[in-house]
């Protein structure tokens, strides 16, 4: 074979097997709940995965069910509930902004729920400045928040399952009037981070191991970043991301919106470096959403307008 035409076809199978390479759905996705009169929306896995937490329109109260959909039980029907909670490192417990409003104005708490004790607390009392959203700390016995120039921390009554010296040492993240800041609890000292100048961030994502951090631009890209602010990628369009167990990948959606209301979307998969971008549910006819990435390659998601929750399994 002629020298050239050799070269041509290898580079034309090398590409062809680069477009393929990637994530593939392993099974199809599985309805666990929704529809027919319920709208549910923003599953988000345990740790453990045992279960999943999830929320109603609008971010309306605050749920919990078993991997398989069985043992379904609403832990709040407070507004705000379901926007931003976070769960325990040892899948017992959640953490949430909760809303009430009173003579027309919004006041917000941070309240924990126990899912072993089926019990919940305030750890704040109601404000009506609360920006901030709260986060555990490594040791699950404390949580933070970033509010009125100062890291508000509160005792949540968890034992640890980490020393004190590793809490002290493990990052923590929030937001800082729309920039990327960074700190631990031992100093209660942060840095803030501007890595794209004048811009606005949101949605932001510690990985699991704490060395990385995925976030929205407003109005812009995806990017992950090593937690000193080194290391930029640009990963293009992106909203919502979620870290892969390993901390190697994120699972975001990509969608499309006139302004006022979301027309497309479609669930995604990628390497922190920019590579292995692969659409998982490449659909016309429905608007996937909201994904979580669960030990095992499980993503749970929500499709718009149909208020359910799907899990579908994904394999390289």
């Amino acid at each position: 074979m002629h020298k050239t035409l050799a070269t041509t076809l290898s580079l034309l199978i090398l590409s062809t097997f680069s477009s393929f390479a990637g994530w593939k759905v392993n099974q199809p996705a599985k309805k666990l709940i929704g529809g027919e009169g319920q709208y549910f929306m923003n599953p988000r896995w345990s740790p453990d995965v045992s279960k999943l937490a999830f929320t109603e329109m609008r971010y309306q109260g605050l749920w919990v069910m078993n991997n398989d959909g069985s043992g379904v039980r609403q832990l709040s029907d407070e507004a705000a509930a379901g926007f931003g909670f976070e769960w325990s490192s040892d899948s017992q417990a959640l953490l949430s902004r909760v809303a009430k409003f009173e003579d027309k104005f919004r006041y917000n708490a941070v309240k924990l729920f126990d899912l072993t004790t089926n019990e919940s607390k305030l750890l704040t009392d109601y404000r009506t400045f609360m920006p901030g959203l709260p986060h555990w700390s490594a040791s699950n016995d404390k949580a933070y928040m970033f509010n009125r120039d100062q890291i508000e921390v509160f005792d949540t009554g968890k034992a640890s399952p980490v020393s004190a010296n590793a809490n002290a040492q493990a990052p923590i993240h929030f937001l800082k009037e729309g920039r990327i800041a960074i700190g631990n609890l031992a100093t209660a000292q942060y840095q803030i981070f501007a890595p794209l100048p004048e811009q606005e961030y949101l949605n932001l994502v510690l990985s699991p191991n704490r060395t990385k951090i995925a976030f929205e631009v407003k109005g812009g890209n995806l990017h992950v970043m090593n937690i000193d602010g080194t290391g930029l990628v640009d990963l293009g369009p992106g909203n919502r991301p979620q870290w892969s167990p390993d901390s190697e990948y994120l699972v975001y959606m990509i969608a499309g919106d006139d302004g006022h209301q979301f027309l497309a979307s479609d669930i995604y998969v990628i390497k922190v470096d920019g590579s292995e971008k692969t659409n998982l549910t490449n659909t016309d006819d429905q608007m996937e959403m909201n994904p979580s990435w669960g030990a095992g390659n499980r993503i749970a998601f929500d499709v718009m307008d149909e208020g359910v929750i799907y899990v579908m399994e994904i394999a390289q």
